[in-house]
């Protein structure tokens, strides 16, 4: 290994995973996962010299977890991602101050030169939110990764997702990320064990090029809702529309400070697929608009899109209208071909 200054620099010449080894001493849990770890990349043949070289690895990475260097670079990597204020509410784009009902995670690894940091999460009945900030050792234009999430010890599966990413500084080396995850039909009340595991970093570069980086980012913590479920509303609607041959009903209109839905339920659904927006206007004369973010069987959701701004306390009622647009085929891009589908109707909120 060449000598360097630079600490980040250093991680490129190690194959280590540093938040195993943070504390002065290996605990015995963690010298036997090092050992199986090493002896599951060992050769079958068994080798005396295999072994020994096994035996060698596994002292190197102990010596250097408690070097200078090995705290160093974690310290500092740790550090970074510490200087950096970036709420849940900046990431979700809300203005209003929703810290209440976060749960605070603030937890940070290291994987492969790439430090991840779970900021906050939040639990919204049949949601759950997280917040990222990841920094990365080279200027990119964006990121991507996939996660597998598990609720009081069981993986959830076949949910959906929405989420938004981007830049924090002109660096282009560290990127925030906030994702809602569906948990629907997920026993989500008081406090829930939850584990959180980030996997398959994608770089994107200038040239429209991808690259992928190995690396597992794992997190751990419990997190409650009931706060923000003590702050929530519903209303029940009786709405619908047609398109095509599909009926689309809209059910329930619910809102707090975070999030403001409105769920429906379609039959008969086009085997087209569409864009729907409920667009309109508040009685401040405000624009608003709720985009259709989640269809799963005959389960609609609609989410409140901030373009103007948080939606204001003060309003008493919102009319909206539907309108769709059909995506096309092949390539799947948005149309500009937006049709009303539906006449204007208004939720009273002073009900």
């Amino acid at each position: 290994m060449k000598n360097t200054e630079n600490i980040y620099e250093l991680l490129n010449y190690l194959s280590i995973d540093l938040e195993d080894y943070v504390k002065e001493e290996l605990s015995d849990m963690e010298k036997q996962k090092l050992k199986r770890a090493f002896r599951r990349k060992k050769n079958r043949s068994n080798s005396k010299k295999h072994g020994t070289i096994a035996v060698a690895l596994l002292l190197a990475v102990v010596i250097f977890a408690q070097t200078g260097w090995g705290k160093a670079v974690y310290a500092a990597t740790e550090s970074k991602l510490a200087e950096i204020s970036y709420s849940i509410s900046e990431a979700l784009g809300i203005e209003r101050n929703i810290a209440p009902y976060a749960n605070v995670v603030n937890q940070v690894v290291e994987s492969n030169g790439t430090a991840m940091k779970l900021t906050d999460v939040i639990i919204d009945k049949d949601e759950l939110i997280l917040s990222i900030i990841t920094s990365i050792n080279k200027p990119v234009q964006g990121i991507n990764f996939d996660y597998d999430i598990f609720i009081n010890g069981k993986k959830i599966s076949n949910y959906s997702a929405t989420g938004r990413s981007g830049p924090i500084d002109d660096s282009q080396t560290c990127f925030s990320s906030a994702y809602s995850v569906n948990i629907a039909g997920i026993d989500a009340t008081g406090d829930v064990d939850i584990k959180v595991v980030l996997k398959n970093l994608t770089h994107y570069t200038s040239d429209a090029a991808s690259e992928k980086v190995k690396g597992k980012w794992e997190f751990e913590f419990v997190a409650d809702g009931s706060e923000l479920m003590a702050d929530t509303f519903a209303l029940a609607l009786d709405y619908g529309f047609h398109i095509g041959d599909g009926k689309y009903t809209l059910e329930e209109f619910r809102y707090n400070p975070v999030n403001q839905k409105i769920f429906g339920k379609v039959k008969d659904r086009s085997e087209h697929s569409y864009e729907i927006d409920l667009r309109g206007k508040n009685n401040l004369g405000n624009e608003v608009e709720f985009t259709l973010t989640s269809v799963s069987g005959e389960d609609l959701i609609f989410k409140y899109q901030n373009l103007q701004g948080d939606l204001s306390k003060e309003i008493t009622s919102i009319t909206l209208t539907p309108y769709a647009a059909k995506l096309p085929e092949k390539d799947g891009k948005t149309s500009d071909d937006w049709e009303q589908v539906g006449e204007a109707f208004t939720i009273h909120l002073d009900q």
